[in-house]
């Protein structure tokens, strides 16, 4: 039912709804007497009534005002457009990107406001999260130098479940690299990362030697420990053959121990296995659709290794935003500071120039000597239940 207000409003009369509420008032009519004669709130009929005492023009009484701004403590639009071009580039959440927009910035911004910058413009990160109910090991990150504890492990690229079409597809359609060999320091997340086309002994062995070569190079004296998991291309479990001759041969002069993880508790690579979930989301992801050559992979990947390991902060414990080379000056391991620019390899071509280099060509891998059958207990030191 249409309201006496409303029927005064539409009779072409811009003022005749204001002169029958001016009229009640001056026949002594209270507001809640004109608010139901009129069809309208006694709130509107309050301000009405106040706008005529205070002497305003006739135009100006039946206004709806509001104020200046629908959302005065909402976010600058500069501000705002800062934070989502920045997470359209990163695909981070609202907490990693505060961190992010306060070291490159300098912007501070609470991650409750990200959050709700994000919603309104229906931004949503890209992501995949996944529980297995498998219990978690617990490192005692202090108890371990910068560069001393890596964990190493090869990543199946052309991985379906875990890339979209157009990127899966791009892998055997411009004949990229299918594997990725991975060591990562568990004290400041410094990663090293390289490539290969077939999963074999020989590629995992000259990873193992080339980050070890390059972390004595760049002036790390410390003892090192490589922790890997019990795969073929890392020489299989912590008593094979291969594993005791790699250690004897190879790794103890460079002051190096092999680690193995028990048999069948990847969780224990805790650190190397999650940062491959960062690599489907942040770089394979959103770049392999757009590369169409070896050329292109291997400078993307160059680019992708500088920015983790330089410019990407990282919220995981005890790295509080730090990038890793600002967590490695922290830690005073000036020697190293190279090391978050080692660039990647294409293993299958460098392999036998690194087992030249290493004198491993004319090792019997397959001798049954009976040095090789010595179990070495394979330990895991920095681990508690």
């Amino acid at each position: 039912m249409t309201s006496l207000y409303q029927r005064l409003q539409q009779s072409g009369n811009p003022i005749a709804a204001l002169e029958v509420v001016t009229d009640l008032m001056e026949q002594g009519k209270t507001i809640r007497e004109i608010a139901h004669i009129m069809g309208i709130s006694e709130r509107w009929a309050r301000t009405l009534a106040k706008r005529k005492k205070d002497g305003l023009p006739v135009e100006k009484l039946l206004e709806k005002r509001g104020p200046r701004s629908p959302h005065p403590k909402r976010t600058k639009p500069h501000i705002e457009a800062i934070v989502l071009e920045t997470q359209k580039k990163t695909n981070m959440g609202a907490r990693r990107l505060a961190r992010e927009l306060a070291r490159i910035f300098s912007l501070t911004l609470s991650p409750y406001t990200i959050r709700n910058i994000l919603r309104r413009n229906n931004r949503k990160s890209k992501k995949v999260r996944s529980k297995n109910g498998n219990r978690r090991y617990y490192a005692n990150l202090k108890h371990w130098e910068a560069l001393q504890y890596i964990q190493i492990d090869a990543k199946h690229i052309a991985d379906a479940k875990a890339l979209p079409e157009k990127a899966y597809a791009a892998v055997f359609k411009y004949k990229l690299p299918k594997y990725q060999f991975t060591a990562i320091d568990i004290r400041t997340r410094t990663r090293f990362l390289s490539f290969a086309d077939e999963l074999s002994f020989a590629n995992g062995f000259s990873f193992m030697i080339y980050v070890g070569f390059m972390l004595r190079a760049l002036g790390i004296r410390h003892k090192i420990f490589f922790q890997t998991d019990n795969g073929t291309e890392f020489g299989g479990g912590g008593g094979s053959r291969k594993r005791a001759i790699m250690e004897e041969n190879f790794m103890a002069p460079l002051d190096i121990t092999l680690l193995s993880i028990p048999k069948g508790q990847k969780e224990a690579q805790g650190f190397v296995e999650r940062s491959h979930r960062t690599d489907d989301e942040e770089f394979y992801i959103p770049t392999l659709p757009y590369i169409t050559s070896r050329k292109t992979f291997m400078i993307s990947a160059t680019n992708w290794v500088k920015y983790y390991n330089q410019k990407r902060s990282h919220g995981g414990r005890e790295m509080d935003g730090k990038t890793p080379k600002e967590k490695i000056y922290e830690l005073s391991l000036a020697s190293s500071k190279a090391a978050t620019s080692i660039p990647p390899l294409l293993l299958d071509r460098v392999s036998p120039f690194i087992f030249e280099l290493a004198g491993a060509n004319h090792t019997d891998w397959d001798s049954r000597h009976s040095l090789y059958h010595v179990i070495r207990k394979q330990t895991m030191a920095p681990y508690t239940n």
